[in-house]
């Protein structure tokens, strides 16, 4: 104790001596060096330290650390200066770690029979494929029936017509006519337009082949005669006329009547004419030609009954009614001659 006493006692002294000798000492004025190529050399050295410390970190770790937090940059700035914030997406890097561990959670959450490693498919793909199909133009190929293919030939046909395009309508109403060679009317026509052009034997030929086709018709039997007679060649037309379908009109019935008498075969005449009378037995025309007829062919009381019925029918001039007249008296006076003449 006392040596520790006594070095107690020895320090306190030397604190003493040292705090009264206290004086202003003389200090040398140190020579200034020059400031400039101290902070050049600084900054060159804090690139060159912060270039091989940027090397050796991670991308991630770089994308972390550029982007500051909000906190961060609130509090270092002043609460008066005007900051402006550009605001940018932030992109993170991904992993292969991070693939294969969703590759992972997929396979565990997929159903055993699916295969995502072989054939990988887009969440989205039902989103997807409703949107694509709306968009889609469905081509679809309906087969036209012959006589809607005929149709719209003759409307095409009476197209070219009003635009004078005769050639043109003559090719349309061939096609109609191929697609329905049974429809008259399209027969009828093409044989008009190809007589109106000046082509006879063209147009009588369309109309027999229509004929042979249906022997039983009268229509194209009374277009082609009509033509021929418009042509002086009534025994053609005549020819054509000596045929008696069931569906004959009065028209027919009457032209083929007239023709007859004309080229005197009375026997078509007075088959026309019988018809006639049935068809329209208060016509007087039909009465007075057949009672013509049938006189010809030596039937006098038949022709006198006949003229009679002409004479209480409509339909005969003041000419005709006194012809019949003159007929029915010379009938009488033959019926009055004795027998024996």
């Amino acid at each position: 104790m006392s040596v520790i006493n006594h070095a107690l006692s020895q320090l306190a002294s030397e604190q003493t001596k040292l705090t009264g000798e206290i004086s202003k000492a003389d200090v040398k004025p140190i020579k200034q060096r020059a400031v400039l190529p101290w902070v050049v050399g600084s900054f060159s050295l804090s690139l060159a330290v912060g270039g091989w410390a940027l090397s050796q970190q991670s991308p991630t770790e770089l994308i972390h650390q550029s982007v500051p937090e909000k906190s961060a940059v609130t509090e270092a700035v002043s609460p008066t200066t005007k900051v402006a914030v550009i605001e940018q997406p932030i992109y993170h890097v991904v992993s292969e770690e991070n693939i294969a561990h969703d590759v992972k959670i997929a396979k565990a959450t997929s159903t055993p029979n699916q295969d995502f490693s072989s054939s990988p498919e887009p969440a989205n793909v039902a989103e997807v494929a409703p949107a694509e199909t709306q968009g889609m133009v469905v081509i679809e190929q309906v087969e036209l029936t012959p006589q809607q293919l005929s149709l719209k030939a003759q409307e095409s046909a009476k197209k070219a017509l009003d635009s004078n395009n005769l050639s043109e309508a003559l090719n349309l109403y061939a096609e109609a006519l191929r697609y329905t060679p049974h429809n008259k009317q399209v027969r009828k026509r093409l044989a008009a337009l190809y007589y109106g052009k000046g082509e006879l034997r063209k147009a009588a030929d369309i109309l027999q082949k229509g004929i042979v086709l249906d022997n039983h018709d009268s229509t194209l039997r009374l277009s082609l005669a009509r033509m021929l007679m418009k042509e002086q060649q009534n025994a053609v037309a005549l020819t054509v006329l000596t045929a008696l379908p069931e569906s004959a009109s009065v028209e027919y019935l009457s032209l083929r009547a007239a023709l007859a008498q004309k080229e005197q075969q009375d026997n078509l005449a007075l088959q026309s004419y019988q018809k006639l009378v049935q068809l329209e037995p208060q016509s007087g025309r039909w009465w007075m030609g057949l009672g013509i007829s049938q006189e010809r062919e030596f039937e006098l009381t038949e022709a006198k009954h006949s003229y009679q019925q002409a004479l209480g029918k409509l339909g005969l001039s003041s000419q005709s009614q006194q012809f019949i007249r003159d007929r029915i008296a010379l009938i009488s006076s033959l019926e009055e001659q004795p027998s024996e003449n």
